[in-house]
């Protein structure tokens, strides 16, 4: 082999193992010829770690998108950029700058969620009696009977729902180690006729259409009776051990069936066109179609893409792209929700609905009439997954505190199940955090290969048994769109919380904390705990305000009610900020922003005044000359009404050549040679930030001298020359 096929061979070797570049010198190399391949192994690590990086383009131009609630990830397979927002809404880029829509935009897409296969592992139980199907005696004889069984997490009741064609499944039972199925007993179409197992042969007796019903329940229709019978407990009885039977199909609870995950579930091959309504049934049938609030239509919020390598499909193959999300009927009553995809851009099958809110302890039916219909929610936490985490030991029982004394659902301590957001620690583990009014925002483990959490089981202190730890906010004040950012660089995890109202006039906008611990605890600049001690806190003292209503002369319309963020380290490691915005012309329409952040000397991200244009910071600072002059000088305030909020008042101010500011606001200001970082001292706060030289967003796009700084007070400030 030449030296150069060498060279090649082991660069491409060391690009998947280190360890290869090791034997370079086992093989007698010369230093000379190790220092070459070095040097090609590290110019190519360094081209691909900034594959697909926004700085790579310094374009100006812009092609703006309106996505409410923008959830980012980059996707290293396809190069782009992806956001995904409330109401099916999905766009990509290239640069951050220009955006593309995906598909058709809102409720009529039918391509981002795709119909269950139901392929998978599942333990089965009946809707009328809460009891599981089950193979008498745990037996993997050929005939055995099937019946129904409380909850025991044995073998006889684990079932593998495999896709057969033509819209048939069969189930194999795991107590025969999936050798046999569940079998109509000689075929019969008759009425009464038993079900049995039997090994497996894949005729009529052993096959099933699953049909999807409105409630999140499935029917097992048999194709031994032309698909006009289904499995039946016998007589609609509630008893151990009674029969499961064939019987003409009727649609009542004795014929419901829920399916409860048992390990990997998902077929990589997925059918689009299938109605929202059916393809995410389990979690509209607590919330979000057709019912209070979302009567007459759907409400699908906060979309997050996530990829995990670890998720284990039925197939047992890995990696999956997992959305979770949420439908909401009220304020108190949604639920979260995960489905799975081998690409970024979907489709995304169902796989579980994994927390609930707003449920009460007793029966209690709400219904709801519109044009698409009548749907009837019984909000007893009975209709959630908690009766399932109660069956299998997960926890003891229910929690007093969840409810109100009238047994209505508790939202001082505990939230609503929206907005969900994913992310990794330092050492690999993956976390969701969620929550909105009034309850706060809470946290939980992911385990990796079911994508469903690690509910912790029992409650201590902040952490609850269901819900998981409370990081941040309570007792009835706003706060919602959690986002966590790990910055390895920094050394600490980002929490960011959107308080205030949505609406033009409402207030939104975004809150800060870190920790030094993904699940907490969080503290602002002031040194505030995230979560709130009690109801008398004054809420607007909390979290660092990135930004309020403002303007510039350097923007074309000032912005408003800016929030719902998501965050991004880019591949070569610089930081986004990307939100909604409303503006400043009486209209609720909004956009996409993506604004540049950067480190202050206390190790906070501040935010670059414009959004982001292609610019760079100067890594070894700027100019005096750059610096001094007259700046707009926007206080970003710790307002945090949630109604009637206005335009915050822009002043002139001048940093001067000796140190002084003076104009609007009096103080001092510095900077540290060589470095972009800057120190302003303003009413005895000190503030620390960056100076940053950047296009602004008028059509000319001028580049303008700008600065941007956190406070000790947990107030930013804003100037633009």
């Amino acid at each position: 082999m030449t030296d150069k096929l060498l060279i090649l061979n082991y660069y491409f070797k060391a690009r998947r193992e280190t360890s290869y570049i090791m034997t370079l010198f086992q093989k007698g190399w010369s230093k000379k010829l190790f220092a070459l391949v070095m040097i090609i192994a590290l110019l190519a690590t360094a081209a691909t770690s900034a594959f697909g990086a926004a700085s790579s383009s310094t374009t100006s131009t812009t092609t703006r998108v309106s996505v409410h609630d923008p959830a980012v990830a980059y996707d290293s397979a396809t190069n782009k950029y992806y956001i995904f927002g409330s109401h099916l809404a999905q766009a990509s880029s290239t640069d951050l700058r220009n955006w593309s829509y995906l598909g058709t935009q809102g409720y009529t897409n039918s391509s981002l969620y795709a119909a269950s296969t139901f392929e998978g592992y599942y333990y089965i139980k009946n809707k009328n009696s809460g009891l599981y199907l089950d193979v008498a005696n745990g037996s993997a004889d050929d005939g055995t009977n099937i019946q129904q069984w409380s909850y025991n997490g044995s073998n006889a009741q684990k079932f593998r729902i495999v896709y057969f064609g033509n819209g048939d499944y069969y189930m194999l039972t795991a107590n025969s180690s999936y050798k046999s199925a569940v079998d109509v007993v000689n075929g019969s179409s008759a009425n009464g006729a038993n079900i049995n197992q039997w090994t497996y042969w894949g005729g009529n007796p052993q096959l099933f259409k699953i049909q999807q019903n409105d409630d999140g329940t499935v029917a097992f229709l048999t194709k031994a009776s032309g698909y006009t019978g289904a499995l039946d407990v016998i007589n609609g009885s509630t008893a151990l051990g009674a029969n499961v039977q064939q019987w003409q199909y009727s649609g009542g609870d004795m014929q419901k069936w829920e399916l409860v995950k048992a390990g990997g579930t998902g077929n990589a091959s997925r059918a689009t066109g299938t109605a929202l309504k059916n393809a995410l049934a389990p979690s509209f049938a607590w919330a979000g179609y057709n019912d209070q609030d979302s009567s007459g239509g759907h409400s699908v919020w906060a979309p997050e893409p996530v990829y995990n390598a670890s998720y284990v499909w039925a197939d047992g193959s890995t990696g999956a792209y997992m959305l979770y999300y949420c439908t909401s009927s009220t304020y108190i009553r949604s639920a979260i929700g995960l489905a799975v995809s081998k690409s970024i851009t979907g489709p995304y099958e169902y796989v579980d609905t994994i927390i609930y809110s707003g449920f009460t302890s007793g029966s209690n039916s709400i219904t709801t009439t519109s044009s698409l219909g009548t749907k009837t929610v019984n909000t007893w936490y009975k209709n959630t997954n908690i009766p399932e985490l109660i069956d299998n030991g997960t926890t003891s029982g229910t929690r007093s505190g969840w409810f109100k004394s009238d047994g209505s659902f508790n939202n001082n301590l505990f939230p609503n199940a929206i907005d969900p957001a994913l992310v990794y620690d330092s050492t690999g583990k993956l976390w969701m955090t969620y929550g909105s009014w009034s309850g706060g925002i809470f946290i939980l483990e992911i385990n990796k290969a079911t994508g469903k959490p690690y509910y912790p089981g029992v409650d201590n202190g902040d952490t609850d048994r269901y819900f998981g730890k409370k990081i941040a906010g309570g007792y009835t004040k706003s706060g919602e769109a959690p986002y966590i950012v790990y910055d390895s660089a920094a050394g600490y995890y980002y929490l960011y919380v959107t308080y205030g109202w949505l609406a033009n006039s409402g207030g939104y906008h975004i809150r800060l904390y870190r920790s030094t611990s993904v699940n907490g605890p969080y503290t602002d600049a002031a040194g505030n705990s995230a979560v709130y001690a009690s109801s008398s806190v004054n809420q607007s003292n909390y979290g660092i305000k990135l930004f309020g209503n403002y303007n510039l002369s350097g923007l074309p319309v000032g912005y408003k009610s800016g929030g719902h963020n998501s965050a991004l380290i880019d591949t070569d490691g610089l930081r986004y900020l990307l939100y909604h915005t409303r503006f400043d012309n009486g209209t609720e329409g909004h956009e996409v922003r993506v604004h540049q952040q950067f480190m202050n000397a206390d190790k906070w991200p501040v935010t670059a005044v414009y959004e982001f244009l292609g610019s760079s910071i100067s890594p070894t600072g700027y100019s005096a000359t750059d610096m001094t002059g007259t700046y707009q000088f926007v206080d970003m305030g710790l307002d945090a009404s949630t109604s009637n909020v206005g335009m915050l008042s822009t002043q002139s101010v001048t940093l001067n050549s000796n140190g002084t500011i003076t104009g609007g606001v009096t103080g001092s200001w510095s900077y540290t040679a060589g470095t972009y970082h800057c120190t302003m001292v303003i009413g005895g706060i000190t503030y620390k930030g960056v100076f940053f030289k950047q296009r602004n967003e008028l059509s000319s796009h001028n580049e303008v001298m700008t600065f941007s700084l956190i406070g000790s007070n947990n107030k930013a400030i804003w100037g633009s020359k």
